[in-house]
């Protein structure tokens, strides 16, 4: 099927967001290092700090929702950048706890603006293109952040300063909606009624709306899972395997280059296999791969199983996404934010979960909790076969 030059363009604008994006919150968190020294924060105080921006969160993810409904996906994409690119530069100057506290809250809650609008684009594009194509979005975020580390290692390495990665950030941000603002498209559903012309009874709407609850639930799921391996797969190489704190830090990486990797082919595997199969197969294999780190043990085991979880989870948070999308289809910005606010209490919580348990009953124990969540994603996959996603609400077209 050809399809025309301008949703072609869509595609690749919307995907240059996605990664900027994760370029742009990749330099921010490479650069944590430097800000508890700078500020002499203790662990305590950056965890409350990074805690309190999940609340935040959830919070402007409907704001966005809400904004993104009723002026367009592109305005709302525009008006985040600018916003993060200023929230960018106040963390050059922050000099407290609180101001650091306070400046973090708000980088996450403004990015929630690009992150509602661009899932919500790239799901309209997934319409005109008629497939399945959620996954290639969400890769080209992980893609982003694994560039915006490797750019932050240079400029620390270079100048020892957080500004000049704060700097980059807010120049890329803005540069990257401004370019693509012709090529973006002006996708804007227009809603009907009790879905998105009026956003309050939008929202309500898709509170009642049983397949956003369910696919909240799988989120919470994704979500919690996705936090516990970015904030504890490090910790347990060293203190389960000794490994330096160094080496520690390629847990971080093999599991974010394995989602970026897993994503990246997650579309024709989806139009080849189908929902229901790639759920429950990707389930499976992020289930071996924790197995494979508590009970195989060893630097290496640890690094390929935390691989594993990663191309098991890949695709899970794009699949839930595209069909929170099309369960609201003349107002998917609302359907994305309701999924999303309802996700991060797995997001928030699943840190929380894993310490306590941890302090209780050990770490491997603990890490063991991936796999549960990752096995109760793995039978969902028949539940996941029966919600359209937004390529399939265009016409069940499916493309090799």
């Amino acid at each position: 099927m050809r399809r025309s030059r301008s949703t072609s363009a869509a595609r690749v604008s919307t995907t240059a967001v996605f990664f900027v994006n994760g370029m742009v919150l990749a330099l921010f968190f490479s650069n944590i290092p430097l800000f508890m020294e700078k500020l002499a924060l203790n662990e305590a105080e950056l965890g409350t700090a990074l805690s309190v921006q999940g609340f935040g969160t959830v919070v402007a993810v409907v704001v966005g929702g809400m904004i993104a409904s009723r002026v367009g996906t592109r305005m709302t994409m525009l008006a985040g950048a600018l916003m993060v690119a200023v929230a960018t530069q106040v963390l050059t100057s922050v000099d407290t706890f609180w101001t650091f506290a306070v400046a973090v809250v708000a980088l996450g809650a403004v990015n929630c603006f690009i992150d509602v609008s661009m899932n919500t684009h790239a799901s309209l594009v997934e319409r005109d293109w008629r497939a399945e194509i959620m996954p290639s979005f969400h890769a080209a975020y992980n893609f982003g952040g694994v560039a915006g580390a490797s750019l932050a290692s240079f400029l620390i390495g270079r100048y020892n300063s957080v500004s000049p990665s704060m700097s980059v950030a807010g120049a890329i941000m803005v540069a990257a909606i401004v370019l693509g603002w012709r090529f973006l498209g002006n996708l804007h559903c227009e809603a009907e009624e009790g879905e998105g012309g009026d956003t309050r009874k939008g929202l309500l709407t898709a509170f009642r709306n049983p397949t956003i609850l369910i696919l909240a639930g799988f989120v919470i799921l994704a979500l919690f899972t996705e936090n516990a391996m970015n904030g504890w797969s490090s910790v347990y190489l060293k203190e389960e395997v000794n490994a330096s704190a160094a080496d520690s830090a390629n847990a971080f990486a093999a599991f974010q280059f394995a989602l970026a990797i897993g994503r990246l082919i997650g579309g024709p595997l989806i139009r080849r296999l189908g929902a229901r199969r790639v759920i429950f197969l990707g389930g499976l294999v992020a289930s071996a791969g924790i197995l494979g780190v508590v009970f195989i043990g060893g630097y290496v085991a640890a690094l390929i199983g935390f691989g594993a979880v990663g191309l098991g989870l890949a695709n899970c948070i794009p699949m839930f996404f595209t069909r929170a999308a099309a369960a609201m289809p003349s107002a998917p910005a609302m359907g994305i934010a309701l999924v999303n606010t309802i996700g991060y209490l797995g997001y928030v919580g699943g840190p929380l979960v894993l310490g306590l348990v941890a302090s209780v009953a050990g770490l491997k124990i603990a890490i063991m909790l991936i796999m549960v969540s990752m096995l109760a994603i793995a039978m969902s996959g028949r539940v996941l076969e029966n919600i359209k996603s937004s390529a399939q609400i265009a016409g069940d077209v499916r493309l090799t």
